[in-house]
């Protein structure tokens, strides 16, 4: 009985049980963790090697498409680390960026409008089409280097008042001109600085007022007419009108997408009670 046993103990085919034995069960504990699998498709390749061929206008080599590949394949292998590590969560550029592909492709194809549609679309909006309030005004320039800036203000504002011409009064200047017509708050702004503006769209009418002080020089103004905001007419509007049409529907549609989206998250915002 101990000669069989001793027999099967060294038998080779327990051994080679034991072995494998041993080796499944180290495998098991000391084997990597699962990996990814990066799949690389047929048409992904096609629509790389397309890509290419659209820029460069010449046929890929076979080395060229071997390196379109294992550039894509990098791509993957770095996007999934950032995912890993939190980039498109912690870093502001990358977020937006993505933020702003998610949105696109929410997207639909808008339907192009008919010039009814843009009718209505005009009526239901005039109240944001409407122009901003706006003065028209003359001015007299000198440059803060100029030789010709008046000694006595007002002596110069009793001349100015009895002036029916003030084209060649004052320094010449191409780009700002003795009159505007209709400048809103913000086209003043940005003509003058915002402290002119202000000082401008608080002056009463038919008054010259001055000195007044811009990042330009030294103006004397006189304001003569303001002007409440006013409704372009449509056929004035109807290519601005198909613009933001265009956008505000995709706006819509972007906004009722997210809807539908947001049913399958549970919000919780702290310090603030969940809606009913």
């Amino acid at each position: 009985m101990k000669s069989a046993f001793t027999r099967v103990l060294k038998s080779p085919i327990l051994h080679f049980i034991l072995l494998g034995t041993v080796a499944a069960m180290a495998y098991v504990h000391l084997k990597p963790p699962d990996r990814e699998t990066i799949t690389i498709t047929a048409q992904t390749i096609d629509a790389l090697v397309q890509q290419r061929e659209s820029i460069t206008r010449s046929p890929t080599t076979t080395e060229e498409r071997q390196r379109l590949i294992e550039g894509h394949i990098e791509d993957e292998i770095l996007l999934r680390e950032a995912y890993k590590r939190g980039f498109d969560k912690n870093d502001y550029r990358v977020r937006k960026r993505i933020l702003s592909i998610m949105r696109s492709s929410l997207s639909e194809v808008i339907p192009e409008p008919s010039v009814a549609q843009l009718r209505a679309y005009y009526e239901e909006n005039k109240d944001r089409f409407l122009t901003s309030p706006s003065r028209s005004f003359e001015q007299v320039y000198f440059s803060f280097a100029s030789a010709r800036q008046p000694e006595n203000p007002d002596q110069f504002l009793d001349r100015l008042r009895n002036m029916s011409d003030i084209t060649n009064v004052g320094d010449f200047s191409s780009t700002l001109g003795n009159r505007f017509t209709r400048s809103s708050f913000q086209s003043t702004a940005m003509t003058f600085g915002k402290p002119f503006a202000q000082i401008v769209f608080d002056m009463p009418l038919d008054q010259w007022s001055g000195p007044i002080e811009s990042f330009r020089g030294i103006h004397y103004v006189r304001v003569t007419a303001e002007h409440p905001p006013d409704l372009p007419p449509f056929e004035q509007m109807e290519s601005f009108l198909r613009t933001d049409y265009f956008m505000q529907k995709a706006r819509q549609s972007q906004a009722d997408k997210i809807d539908e989206l947001r049913n399958n998250y549970d919000v919780v915002v702290e310090g603030m009670e969940k809606p009913k």
